[in-house]
């Protein structure tokens, strides 16, 4: 936040008293209407008067005045606008993909009518949901038994392509009260976090991808009974990309395998972290973090992205594709001896899988330098199930499925607990407790709620817990539209395309006049007469009139406008008793022009 201060020099009461008086005589313009001063076409409906007894600094106001004007003398043309289009977008709440009841208390599942609950305290604790369609276990029954699963699409990828969905399953949900003092775990708490303990959530990962697809019957014509006129129908088929859960998900049918999984020197994703395969064994791997593909200048020491591993390249033979690299960390000052890389021939640096580089190419630069394109992969090491990932700030554990030749698929497990409410969902879902509870009075509804016989002044409540998933985000959807398409959901097209353009009015005709040329019967037109009865005689012969009821003879600068002043045309007076107070006015009158 800036702060203003405000510093006071002490130059005497008089020039303190001037300042302020100064300021305190800015004039208030009245509401003058815009067709005053200008035409519906935008050609002007004002002159400017000037007094034959004006000083020049009277002259200069009128100036000004008539190049603030001059911003208003242009009119709007609406034209079809040739070879545009129109952007419609759709914004889409965060959708509420799942919602599952976990506690129903109500009318239809109560078992003992009679002793219908009248408050949160005496909720029957065996109301939760038992998995099978009744609401009649309890709290740990549940919790026990309990299953959420979703499929969160393209999160992961082989090689460039991120096709690869995440299905993921929650198991054995427990909650955590917000206030533990004031549950039992019996009946739902009030307010709670979602907590999955380690080994309860599972993402499982497919590498294995097949061409299928999903025919559906779609209407080609309504039905005209009258006429004896059936509907029609017609199969319509599509074809996907994806995992045997989605083919079966989606009532698919294989056309063909788009992948067999991942294999030898290919790169892949396991919860987005990228790894280059080496070789893959019986339900194991070993491969290393693919760092990418950069250009290395002969004599440039160039540090291998995101490590401490710095690449100096020696020497390049393009004839013969090779380069000579020495390998160096920054850090603990371990070296490599001289390299020889030939092109696509992975070279294991020092033995261990710390680092691999592979020369894809060699080529001379645009400045003359030899320049080689080295692949590299750092941190080689065996992957076998029981390994460990960290994924946001949680670590899982991998279990791995291989068929000899292609890492077919892998599934993760939480080794850490997972809480919140909402419980976040891997950035894209929350994953939600809600509690709600509802009360009715059986005499304001004057019916028996319980059965007892009685009508009391009595309220008895119904109560239900929920399981919610939902999308995180909204989404936005545009749409570029031009003449001829139809707006999407609806019976609407575009028939054509308009804009405004502006129109300047340029004045052909002189605006500013003297006082002796206006006809006081008839002027013509409007008036804005600049100075007060001394220098202006059209000023004048209005105060003797007694239509002007400014004392302009103290003004300390005013607008005044009045209405039929002369000939039925309207008349705006700019003045002040002298003419730097005549100056405060024109000021004044033309930032009211620029509010027009």
């Amino acid at each position: 936040m800036k702060i203003k201060k405000i510093a006071a020099l002490a130059v005497g009461a008089a020039m303190v008293g001037a300042t302020v008086g100064f300021a305190s005589a800015q004039p208030t313009v009245p509401q003058i209407p815009k067709s005053f001063f200008v035409n519906a076409d935008g050609t002007p409906n004002v002159k400017i008067v000037v007094g034959s007894n004006a000083a020049a600094m009277d002259v200069a106001s009128a100036a000004d005045i008539a190049v603030a004007l001059g911003s208003l003398l242009y009119t709007t043309q609406q034209v079809e606008a040739q070879n545009a289009y129109v952007k419609v977008k759709e914004e889409i709440a965060p959708a509420n993909v799942a919602t599952w009841t976990i506690y129903e208390y109500n009318y239809d599942t109560i078992r003992n009518q009679t002793a219908w609950a009248t408050k949160y305290s005496e909720l029957p604790g065996d109301y939760w949901y038992n998995g099978a369609g009744g609401y009649n276990v309890t709290y740990a029954d549940w919790s026990a038994n309990s299953m959420v699963t979703t499929t969160i699409p393209d999160k992961d990828s082989i090689g460039d392509e991120q096709l690869v969905d995440w299905h993921v399953t929650f198991k054995n949900l427990q909650l955590v009260s917000t206030n533990p003092s004031s549950w039992d775990k019996t009946r739902p708490p009030e307010s709670a976090q979602i907590e999955i303990t380690p080994g309860n959530a599972t993402i499982f990962i497919d590498y294995k991808l097949y061409n299928y697809s999903v025919t559906t019957s779609e209407k080609t014509r309504n039905a005209y009974p009258e006429w004896g006129v059936p509907e029609a129908y017609q199969n319509v088929t599509s074809y996907y990309i994806g995992d045997a859960e989605n083919v079966a998900a989606d009532g698919g049918t294989i056309v063909s395998t788009y992948s067999d999984g991942v294999k030898a020197g290919e790169s892949f994703t396991v919860l987005g972290q990228t790894f280059y395969v080496l070789s893959v064994g019986n339900d194991t791997f070993t491969a290393g973090l693919d760092k990418g593909t950069a250009w290395y200048q002969v004599g440039q020491p160039q540090t291998i992205q995101g490590t401490n591993w710095v690449v100096t390249v020696l020497d390049i033979s393009i004839i013969d594709q090779r380069a000579l690299v020495t390998v160096k960390n920054a850090v603990t000052g371990q070296s490599s001896d001289q390299i020889i890389l030939q092109e696509n021939q992975p070279v294991d640096v020092f033995g261990d899988g710390s680092v691999v580089l592979e020369l894809l190419d060699t080529f001379v630069g645009i400045d003359g330098h030899l320049i080689a394109s080295i692949k590299a992969t750092v941190n080689k090491e065996e992957y076998s199930s029981g390994k460990v990932l960290s994924y946001d700030g949680k670590d899982w554990e991998m279990t791995i499925h291989t068929d000899g030749t292609y890492i077919t698929n892998v599934t993760l497990t939480n080794k850490d607990a997972l809480e919140g409410n909402p419980l976040d969902v891997f950035g894209k879902y929350n994953l939600a407790y809600k509690f709600e509870m509802k009360t009715l009075n059986e005499k304001d509804v004057g019916y028996d709620i319980n059965g007892d016989g009685n009508i009391t002044d009595t309220n008895y409540v119904v109560a239900y817990a929920y399981i919610c998933l939902k999308e995180k985000q909204g989404q936005v959807i545009e749409k570029e539209l031009k003449v001829g398409d139809t707006l999407p959901d609806s019976d609407y097209a575009v028939e054509g395309i308009y804009a405004n353009t502006t129109i300047i009015k340029p004045v052909t005709e002189p605006i500013t006049v003297m006082d002796y040329q206006v006809n006081l019967s008839d002027p013509g037109s409007n008036l804005i007469l600049v100075g007060g009865p001394v220098a202006n005689k059209v000023t004048q012969y209005l105060v003797e009139q007694n239509i002007s009821k400014v004392n302009w003879y103290n003004s300390p600068g005013d607008v005044e406008y009045l209405q039929g002043a002369l000939g039925g045309y309207d008349v705006v007076i700019v003045a002040g008793a002298t003419r730097n107070e005549t100056m405060v006015a024109a000021k004044a009158l033309m930032q009211y022009l620029a509010g027009l």
